[in-house]
């Protein structure tokens, strides 16, 4: 039985004498949520009192444990393929745009590139709304998985039937990016339940999906639209997905009952999109195959994975300070120092798999952060957190595609500078290195607040404390 806590004149009394023989613990476990977060009373109890937290779910047998087990890790394998089929597509559109590129009506029309980072940046902007809705309506978290598969589905099919770029922003970008937001956050929720302790490598795991579908859907997109054209390949790739992510949305489940009730990340998704957006085109300037073009895009994707696990395992041992720093400074210097002089295939491809890691694995330093602020502030679900920090590069991302279009179009330093620096190119590579440097501002914030009042000298040096990106 719970025990049920009244507040009648400020005294709390036990209407359980089974329990109060029972050891009380001053808090659950961490991880193992108690009765009184789902609002679980005794029938016989005052509605209006709360039970106590002494007791917890995991403890009583009612959930599977965190952190182990079967069922956790099977979680987090179906976590990992539902991630990386939701977001393949997306950060595989450089495939579509050196289709577009060299095919009418498309070539002949501008915005080709604010398709792919509308796409992008809406489904991360618009994750806090999404988060909060999930959180204000725990009930309705699949259904609103469902809406998200029904909008994607529909995105793909009305983008297989239009020859506008204008419709294509509409369709595989705003519906696509509104589809995964929906579709994708109430799994956040679900694998802040799952891991605990293990909660870095989980994310990290989880988010290297995207990494490794990144590396095989440019390949057979690339194949699909070589061998049966726009339509065809969209309308297949829908077909798939929908029965693929419906089987995901029915098996993934919650680990709990569902309860009764950034500056340098944007500057960051400034930057981060644009190589995966141009390396194919950049490429088959310098005269590599198409094929090379397209294992560019996928040697990228597949060494995020490797980027996102091994900041997931960083971030459980070492402050998210020094992560992000490691992560802005190597994915800038892969830019500015290895991109900017990729004249050959070779270098393009030790750039694509340099930048993979370092850049890559940014987002699981979301986890890190929002630990941090929970940390300092002693609340705040980390769903809403990564949602908050996903909506500040999805802000960048959105940004960056008219940004790009413009760098393009810039001649000012064509013929004058060393390297892919004296190409149509060049304006780009600097903006894109310098955005993710700037990227690293959220590890300066270690060294703010260095004072308090001491009763000696008024003036105490305080711990140093995180600003998060």
């Amino acid at each position: 039985m719970t025990i049920i806590e009244s507040n009648h004149q400020g005294l709390s009394d036990v209407v359980s004498q089974q329990c109060l023989s029972a050891p009380s613990t001053p808090s659950a476990p961490q991880g193992a949520r108690s009765y009184q977060s789902y609002g679980i009373v005794d029938s016989n109890s005052n509605p209006t009192s709360t039970p106590s937290p002494s007791l917890s779910l995991e403890t009583q047998g009612k959930v599977p444990p965190a952190d182990r087990g079967k069922a956790a890790w099977l979680f987090l394998f179906g976590c990992f393929w539902l991630e990386g089929l939701v977001w393949g597509l997306p950060y595989s559109y450089g495939v579509f745009e050196q289709y577009y590129l060299n095919h009418e009506p498309f070539s002949s029309q501008r915005g080709l590139a604010a398709i792919g980072t509308t796409g992008l940046g809406l489904a991360y902007f618009v994750s806090p709304l999404v988060i909060f809705m999930l959180q204000r309506w725990p009930s309705r978290r699949k259904p609103i998985s469902i809406l998200g598969l029904v909008l994607i589905t529909i995105a793909l099919i009305c983008s297989s039937l239009t020859y506008r770029v204008s419709h294509l922003i509409i369709t595989q970008g705003a519906l696509y990016g509104v589809g995964v937001a929906l579709l994708y956050n109430p799994f956040i929720f679900y694998l802040d339940e799952w891991f605990v302790k293990r909660k870095g490598l989980a994310f990290g795991v989880f988010w290297a999906g995207t990494g490794f579908a990144g590396s095989v859907v440019p390949l057979i997109l690339d194949w699909g639209l070589d061998s049966y054209g726009i339509q065809t390949t969209l309308q297949a790739w829908a077909v798939f997905v929908v029965t693929a992510l419906s089987c995901l949305i029915y098996l993934i489940k919650p680990r709990l009952p569902l309860p009764v009730r950034g500056v340098g990340n944007i500057i960051q998704g400034l930057g981060y999109f644009m190589p995966p957006i141009y390396l194919p085109s950049y490429a088959s300037s310098i005269g590599t195959t198409p094929a090379a073009a397209t294992l560019s895009v996928s040697l990228f994707n597949l060494t995020s994975t490797i980027g996102m696990i091994l900041t997931g395992l960083l971030i459980d041992r070492y402050h998210i300070s020094t992560i992000l720093l490691i992560s802005s400074l190597g994915s800038a210097m892969s830019v500015l120092l290895i991109w900017g002089f990729a004249t050959f295939q070779p270098i393009l491809f030790i750039f694509a798999f340099t930048y993979g890691v370092f850049a890559g694995g940014y987002a699981s330093t979301w986890t890190g952060c929002a630990a941090d602020i929970r940390k300092e502030t002693g609340r705040g679900e980390i769903a809403v957190i990564i949602g908050t920090m996903a909506a500040g590069r999805g802000i960048g991302c959105v940004i960056s595609g008219p940004v790009s279009e413009s760098l393009l179009r810039s001649k000012r330093w064509l013929g004058a500078s060393p390297g892919v620096y004296r190409s149509e190119y060049g304006n780009l590579i600097l903006f894109t290195g310098l955005a993710l440097l700037l990227g690293s501002i959220g590890s300066t914030g270690r060294l703010r607040r260095w004072a308090l009042k001491s009763p000696e000298t008024g003036l105490r040096r305080m711990e140093t404390q995180p600003l998060l990106a």
